[in-house]
Parts: C-alpha cells; structure tokens; sequence
C-alpha cells in the first residue's frame, strides 16, 4: 500500500492538483476567449460573404435579365436580317432579270444600228439613181416640147400615108408559118 500521507502533504498535493487544474482552466479560459473572439470575427466575416453573395445573386438576376433582353433583341436583330436578305436576294434577282432585259435590248439596239445603217446606205445608192434637179428640169422642158410637138407630129403621120412597120425576123417568120 502506499505509505501514509501527512494532512500536510495532501494538502500540498491537494493545492498542487488545484494550481494545476486552475492553470489548465486558466488555459481553456483563454483558448474559449480565443475562439469566441474567432467566432465573433468570423461570424462577421460570414455575414459580409453572405451580403456580398446576396449582392452577387442581384447582380446575377440582373444580369439574367439582361440577356434575357439581349437575347430577344438578338432574335428580332436575325429576323430582321434573313427579311434583309430575301429582300436583297429579290432585288438581286431583279438586278440580274433587269441586265439580262438591258443585254437584249442592247443587241437589238446594235442590230437596228445595222439596219438603219443598211437602209441609210440602200437610200444613199437610190438618191443617186433619183435623177438630179437638173435632170428634172431637162426632163419637164422635154415634155412641154413633146406636148406642143404632139399636135404637128400627129398631122404629119395623118399626111405621110401608109407606114412602114419594123419586126423581128423571128416574128416575121412566126407569122409566115
């Protein structure tokens, strides 16, 4: 068994378990202030992350929104652009319908060109076998002169008597067989 303790030595031993037990409740005391303070920073800590992450989920709604609209507004801006395009593909077409109307009526152009250029030279080459003012003057003086003429050349055949006719020798023959 253990030897006997003294009331003194028990109560030395009694006050050194107390001083013990005092400096390790000392020791917690300390360490729960320690984390009480580390709560109380981090609880602080927790509630600026939780506003700021409030203020992120705002941020975010808004932003949400915003490409909700930009996203309609990138809709209406692709309809808008496919009418754009058949509009601009129809007037290609026309574009391309009115050239090919324009190419036709060019070569046409080019062979009325020719044409009137032909009947130009067609008129040129019978203006000149047209006869002439002169010609035409010679030409109504000679009738004049034939239309007195007429008269006394009448009177000359009535007196000549019979006249003498001219054939072809192949009638001539004709005639006698």
């Amino acid at each position: 068994m253990a030897p006997e303790m003294s009331f003194a030595q028990a109560l030395n031993e009694a006050k050194g378990v107390i001083v013990q037990l005092s400096t390790r409740v000392k020791s917690d005391a300390e360490k729960i202030r320690s984390q009480q303070q580390t709560i109380v920073s981090q609880s602080s800590t927790i509630a600026q992350l939780e506003t700021r992450a409030e203020e992120r989920d705002n941020e975010i709604a808004h932003y949400v929104e915003q490409i909700g609209a930009l996203s309609a507004q990138l809709r209406e801006a692709d309809a808008a652009r496919e009418h754009s395009e058949t509009i601009l593909n129809r007037q290609g077409e026309k574009i391309t319908s009115l050239q090919a109307a324009n190419a036709d009526l060019e070569a046409r152009l080019g062979e009325h060109k020719a044409q009137i250029a032909e009947l130009s030279n067609e008129r040129d080459t019978l203006s000149t076998q047209l006869p002439s003012e002169a010609d035409a003057a010679a030409l109504a003086a000679m009738a004049q002169l034939l239309n007195r003429a007429a008269p006394a050349i009448e009177k000359a055949r009535k007196s000549a008597g019979p006249q003498m006719r001219l054939t072809n020798s192949d009638d001539a023959i004709a005639q006698a067989a």
